[in-house]
């Protein structure tokens, strides 16, 4: 049976979706949260939240044995749906003693590359047969929602074998031309290294992994996508050149040569997507694509990377696009303002030369 705490839950999970929020937040002392267009804004109508009510609210959402490991790890990541109408990603933990949930919110299915309004060049990536693709970004970015756009049409148009592992699963996947087996580490597999082990006894032509962080299974996924599979695998980087630093230097100095060429070889394109505020309402990406060519090949493999910037702003023709390009681009056809490109320009000298003049 509902109780108070859970139907007043449903209540802030409608209105926050109605005002198109992106999040919600549940924090004991405060008012609910909600995120719309990046702003973060109480709930109107809701009371202060109790550290009873918000356990209550997690105990309507979780099951025991996700109870259990709350307890135990005192951090966890759920999906939940409801009243199949509205879907979260939440984050449950723990500060001064108390729950906390942090929910963002999610489509009910999962967003193809056309619905998603994306840049041919990054349709062409999703054409790929072997390597590793790698779909950049920090939290909130709308990295997931790409990467899983990118297999949603392999598996459209394309007959594969497709294997996700993720922490956790965030859509059930459907076949269609394709076969889709997804793993969830913590419930299908022990771990990220275990499922990619296990890629060694299965004929899989295609793998989805939702965090990239650790040494062992960044090794493997190198190994797999020069093996002939191809990897689409997330990480939380901000730029091409920071995902390739973060791979390299995660690895002993006696190792990094040979991680350098494996990646070299191995590296098909690099997608970095921001969320930024639309004029008149929403959020609109902007993507920096980065493809591996002879001369990026040999930027990586002599470590150059702070140079790569340069070679993605000349390389549109062969499907690279600049950030600081197409954020100039937005700002020119007034989708983005001014103000919010400032805050996440790459280059502010280009950048301004780019927008120079616009608004005199």
């Amino acid at each position: 049976m509902d109780t108070a705490e859970t139907l007043s839950f449903r209540k802030m999970l409608v209105t926050a979706a109605k005002r198109d929020a992106t999040d919600l937040h549940l924090t004991v002392g405060s008012p609910p949260m909600i995120r719309v267009d990046g702003i973060l804004e109480p709930l109107e109508g809701e009371d202060i939240l109790t550290s009873l009510k918000i356990e209550r609210i997690v105990e309507s959402m979780t099951s025991p044995d996700q109870r259990d490991r709350l307890a135990k790890e005192r951090d966890i990541v759920v999906m939940t749906v409801f009243d199949n109408k509205i879907r979260g990603k939440v984050h449950i933990f723990f500060q001064e003693s108390s729950m906390t949930v942090s929910l963002r919110f999610l489509t009910l299915n999962v967003e193809t590359i056309r619905a998603l309004n994306m840049p041919p060049a990054i349709e062409a990536i999703a054409v790929l047969k072997n390597g590793l693709v790698i779909v950049g970004g920090h939290f909130g970015s709308g990295r997931t929602t790409l990467a899983l756009a990118l297999l949603e049409h392999i598996n459209r148009a394309r007959v594969e074998h497709i294997l996700t592992i993720e922490d956790p699963i965030e859509y059930d996947m459907v076949g269609n031309k394709s076969i889709v087996n997804q793993r969830e580490v913590g419930r299908d597999v022990n771990s990220f290294d275990a499922a990619l082990d296990a890629i060694e006894k299965e004929d899989v032509d295609v793998v989805f992994i939702s965090e990239l962080e650790n040494t062992s299974a960044t090794r493997k996924v190198l190994e797999l996508a020069n093996a002939g599979i191809l990897v689409i695998a997330v990480m939380d980087v901000s730029s091409s050149d920071k995902a390739l630093e973060k791979i390299i230097s995660g690895f002993p100095s006696s190792e990094q040569t040979y991680i350098t060429e494996l990646l070299a070889d191995a590296l098909r394109a690099i997608v970095i997507q921001y969320l930024l505020p639309r004029i008149g309402g929403g959020l609109v990406p902007v993507h920096e694509v980065l493809v591996n060519t002879s001369s990026v090949r040999s930027f990586i493999l002599s470590q150059k990377f702070s140079q790569l910037a340069q070679i993605i702003a000349s390389s549109r023709a062969q499907g690279m696009i600049s950030f600081d390009h197409e954020l100039a681009s937005m700002v020119k056809n007034r989708i983005v303002s001014l103000e919010h490109a400032r805050e996440v320009v790459k280059n502010t000298d280009i950048f301004e030369s780019l927008v120079k003049g616009i608004f005199s």
